[in-house]
């Protein structure tokens, strides 16, 4: 490299070499990618280590190195999957917004979470393995740390705009328990419109009780 002062060639500042630890997240990182491409490309059932080691460009060798079994790595992959999809929640929670939107975008988020791929995933591992179960167990420890802060963000949310705070975990709750079901019945029933319209309604329920306690808050302080 030329200096503008002199003229003369310097060397080029060396490129800081990456640590070990720093190389293997990498490396853990584009198998999680790539699982996670086939997964949504060719679904849970398909998924197999060796085309995943190909997909991230790695040797079979070093994701069993990461990764000892398939099982090892769907774990992974649920909880790499789970933590994108809270902090985004959490983000749009902290976005907040006005009591007219924020129960449909409270469903959005919801639909996003309970109608993906990793979580019929993760309902499968937890069905299909009775406890005693270390897959069982992990799946179940993973969705707690991954839903639970979601559904602080969401109550605050609820309070922010206007809810009042002894309601505001039941409609909450009700709310994602509804989502939740039909993610379920989607599997023998995609009825997009039908559901869309029970959403609407109950999004228009939640307001009217919404506005109907907070009426009789306002009644009670004045009284």
């Amino acid at each position: 490299m030329l200096t503008p002062e002199t003229g003369e060639t310097t060397a080029a500042p060396a490129r800081k070499r990456r640590t070990q630890e720093e190389r293997s997240e990498e490396t853990k990182r584009r198998i999680l990618q790539a699982a996670t491409r086939l997964t949504v490309r060719n679904g849970y059932a398909a998924l197999r280590t060796a085309d995943v080691a190909q997909e991230a460009g790695v040797s079979k060798g070093a994701l069993q190195h990461h990764f000892p079994t398939k099982e090892a790595l769907v774990i992974a992959l649920i909880e790499h999957a789970f933590n994108d999809q809270m902090l985004a929640s959490r983000q749009r929670a902290a976005q907040r917004g006005s009591q007219q939107d924020l129960i449909e975008t409270v469903i959005d988020d919801a639909k996003e979470f309970f109608f993906s791929e990793y979580f019929l995933i993760a309902v499968n591992l937890v069905l299909s393995s009775q406890p005693p179960s270390e897959i069982r167990t992990a799946v179940l420890a993973i969705s707690q740390r991954a839903r639970l802060p979601v559904e602080a963000a969401w109550k605050q949310a609820f309070i922010a705009a206007g809810i009042p705070e002894d309601i505001a975990l039941e409609l909450l709750t009700l709310t994602l328990a509804i989502v939740r079901g039909y993610s379920v019945r989607n599997l023998w029933d995609d009825n997009a419109e039908w559901r869309n319209r029970c959403f609407a309604v109950w999004a228009d329920m939640v307001r009217l009780y919404a506005a109907k306690h907070r009426q009789n808050g306002k009644a009670n302080a004045s009284g």
